[in-house]
């Protein structure tokens, strides 16, 4: 054979090459055909030419086929290696006939690999073989086992499903693995595989007898055995399973998860107690408790939701087996709440997650058909709604034990503003119950049809739910008047309304006094006195304990007083009777130069004008000067005060030596003993205080401000006060310009002229 080998080459070698090479492409384009066919999946088809026995058979062709290029070329040997040479010449010899054998065995193994291609079972061992022992294909692998997982689901192939199920049960266990306590969020892939089976599940005919009769895909995200914590991610792919069951009516979907989450919480979620330490004080699994309290409060809070997910979809009876599902004699329910005390506690807190983020439940829970602006009020409604069920249903559980009270209300929460809350929302629950008693259809589909008779519960000694409710909200209502009545001001109160007196006061204050500051005006004069105010408020507003945000408690008497001071100060101009010009716009500082006076003995005083709109009106001599406007040489004293028509609008024309002194006196030593004040400024001599109309000692004054208000009881209220003792000195005939911009829709009669401007001096 040796000695002829060219003969053996030409009429074997290279026609079994050509043999091969001919059966190869129609083999292969057979097989993707046929992959497709069977399986509908490119990602199979990929995987078939990923694979190292096809990609080692196209190597093999196209060697053989360059081997026998070579041989037929006759390449002469080029080098001279001396004991390589017999080699070199034997070559081309030896590469195609080694070439030919490498592709008759790639040719037998090519061929297994299509039997393999076309027989599931067999596909599926080889796959799971290959994502085993894979480390960086794991996705592509994971991917082409669920094509043969939605091709168990179209056949019905159960011998097939059960070997799946192994697989995706192992798969997710080892993905856990090592992750104990750790909230983990599974590979993309995991989810789409999940979501994708569960279409094909959904759409598909039941069958009598099948490992997906009961979905066992939604169990395969409840660690039953790791201890590991369901991810945000995760509870919103379950949330998305359950949508795509309930919108193909598959309700036995939704009651086989129900069961398996039931066992989840009961049995691998349960309450973790406190360990103390030596002392018996401290609590060493603290960090503990809490990341297990907020783990089944999320888990809660997502079945609550997927109760008010059936309600909008009108699943009555799904609901009625969901909420009488138990595991265990006596009945036990855990998603389910088994005491009133539950159901109304957390009624209350669906609304207050509006509070942190107004579109909380819309970004969780979703509704299908339910957008815009108002559909997180939407599903809080009917999460509610599922709740007001839960509420009557209470009356049919039986109380096992003697001291179980099954329709016990929760007890009233302590603060202000969460018992107005719950008063709130008791009656939009009471609402729920009542409308829900009143539907009979309802009533049978949850399985309460008993309810339908309205003698019902007086028959079996029960209280109504509207009596129920109305009682409790009595009760939350004393409870809440109660705390009004006896809380105490709070100390830290107290301080902030003090700085708001002086923030508000000490500026308008500071002001007038460099106005009202002529200490030379000697012993003849008036005197005027400008007091305190006394308000009455809501005690809550002083409180720790507070029903609603109160804005502004802190300074409001102090507003009053400044505003009382700004209005009787000004009218100091009024009671010394200036000689008054209503003058239009344009002639107002042209009446001033009518006047005629000086700088060194005259002052300008501006009530309410706006200087800088006059300045616009190119007035000659109008100035701004280091912050002060002048007219002239005259400066211009600016007083902020537009709400008292006598002097607003209005510049003042007077001598300085007859301003107006002001002196900011101590109270009466009888007012400050009777109110309790106390100085807060020296300079001012402002005085302030609280007085809690409630407590002992302060009867008189809770009975002079009843009958000074006209109310009956003030046991609810403070008496803020903020007191000052201001004299305002005033010499005897003096005289005094009052130019006022006249204004025709506020003034009656005519302007003055320029020529009706006379100096009084």
């Amino acid at each position: 054979m040796y000695t002829n080998y060219p003969t053996f080459i030409g009429t074997f070698i290279i026609p079994v090459i050509i043999a091969i090479f001919a059966f190869a492409f129609p083999l292969l384009l057979q097989t993707i055909s046929r992959i497709d066919d069977k399986y509908h999946s490119t990602k199979l088809i990929h995987t078939f030419r990923e694979d190292w026995i096809c990609l080692g058979f196209v190597f093999a062709m196209a060697n053989a086929l360059i081997a026998t290029i070579i041989w037929i070329l006759q390449i002469p040997r080029l080098v001279d290696w001396r004991i390589f040479n017999t080699f070199i010449d034997n070559s081309a010899l030896i590469y195609i006939g080694v070439s030919a054998i490498v592709l008759i065995i790639m040719s037998f193994l090519i061929v297994n690999l299509t039997y393999i291609y076309y027989y599931p079972e067999k596909l599926l061992n080889h796959l799971i073989k290959k994502y085993n022992q894979s480390q960086d294909k794991k996705k592509d692998y994971f991917e082409a086992i669920s094509k043969i997982l939605f091709y168990s689901i179209d056949k019905a192939d159960e011998p097939l499903a059960r070997t799946l199920l192994e697989f995706y049960f192992e798969a997710f266990i080892v993905f856990r693995k090592g992750k104990e306590t750790q909230t983990i969020e599974y590979p993309q892939e995991f989810y789409d595989t999940v979501f994708e089976a569960n279409e094909l599940l959904c759409i598909r005919r039941r069958k009598t007898l099948s490992h997906f009769n009961d979905n066992t895909l939604f169990e395969l995200f409840l660690d039953q055995h790791q201890k590991t914590i369901i991810s945000p991610k995760t509870y919103n792919f379950l949330w998305r399973l359950i949508v795509q069951s309930i919108s193909y009516d598959k309700d036995d979907f939704v009651i086989s998860y129900w069961r398996k989450a039931h066992q989840l919480f009961n049995l691998f979620m349960p309450v973790i107690y406190p360990n103390y330490d030596v002392t018996h004080k401290v609590v060493i699994n603290k960090e503990e408790i809490e990341k297990r309290d907020k783990e089944r409060e999320v888990f809660l809070e997502f079945h609550y939701a997927m109760g008010g997910l059936l309600m909008y979809k009108h699943k009555h009876n799904t609901i009625s087996e969901l909420m009488n599902y138990t595991q265990s004699q006596p009945p036990k329910y855990v998603l389910v709440p088994e005491r009133m005390q539950e159901i109304i506690e957390r009624y209350m807190q669906i609304d207050r997650k509006e509070y942190v983020n107004p579109v909380y439940y819309e970004q969780r829970y979703w509704f299908p058909d339910i957008f815009g602006v108002n559909s997180d009020g939407v599903i809080r409604m009917w999460i509610k709604r599922y709740l007001a069920i839960l509420f009557i249903r209470q009356y049919t559980l039986f109380e096992y034990y003697v001291n179980s009270n099954r329709l016990a209300m929760p007890k009233t929460p302590q603060s202000l503003s969460e018992l107005n809350h719950w008063k709130d929302e008791l009656g939009s629950l009471e609402y729920f119950v009542n409308d829900y008693l009143g539907q009979s259809e309802v009533l049978i589909g949850l399985g309460l049809e008993q309810f339908n008779n309205p003698d019902w519960f007086e028959e079996n000694n029960k209280t109504k739910p509207s009596v129920l409710i109305e009682n409790f909200k009595t009760e939350i209502e004393e409870n809440f008047n109660r705390i009004k009545v006896e809380q105490p001001v709070a100390q830290d109160k107290e301080k902030e309304f003090q700085e708001g007196s002086i923030r508000h006061l000490k500026p308008v204050f500071q002001q007038y006094s460099n106005v009202f500051s002529n200490t030379q005006i000697g012993d003849d004069y008036k005197r005027y006195y400008i007091g305190g105010q006394h308000y009455i408020l809501d005690k809550a507003a002083f409180g720790d304990n507070q029903d609603v945000s109160y804005v502004n408690t802190d300074s409001i008497t102090a507003e009053a007083v400044a505003m009382q001071f700004q209005y009787y100060s000004l009218n100091t101009f009024i009671l010394i009777f200036p000689q008054k010009y209503l003058m239009v716009e344009k002639d107002l500082f042209g009446a001033i130069d009518r006047i005629g006076i000086d700088s060194e003995n005259f002052v300008l005083i501006s009530v309410g004008l706006n200087i800088g709109y006059f300045s616009h009106l190119q007035i000659d001599g109008l100035r701004k000067n280091n912050e002060k406007w002048c007219y002239g040489e005259l400066e211009i004293i600016e007083m902020n005060s537009y709400m008292n028509d006598l002097v607003s609008q209005s510049l003042f024309v007077l001598k300085k030596e007859d301003l107006p002194n002001m002196i900011f006196k101590e109270v009466d030593a009888q007012l400050e003993k009777k109110y309790h004040l106390s100085k807060i400024d020296d300079r001012f001599n402002i005085y302030t205080s609280i007085i809690n109309l409630n407590e002992t000692g302060n009867e008189m004054i809770k009975e002079e401000s009843e009958k000074e208000n006209n109310q009956v009881d003030l046991s609810q209220k403070v008496l803020a006060c903020v007191d000052i003792n201001v004299e305002i000195q005033c010499k005897q005939d003096i005289k005094c310009i009052q130019l006022k911009a006249f204004s025709q829709f506020d003034d009656r009669g005519v302007a003055n002229t320029l020529d009706d401007v006379k100096n009084c001096w």
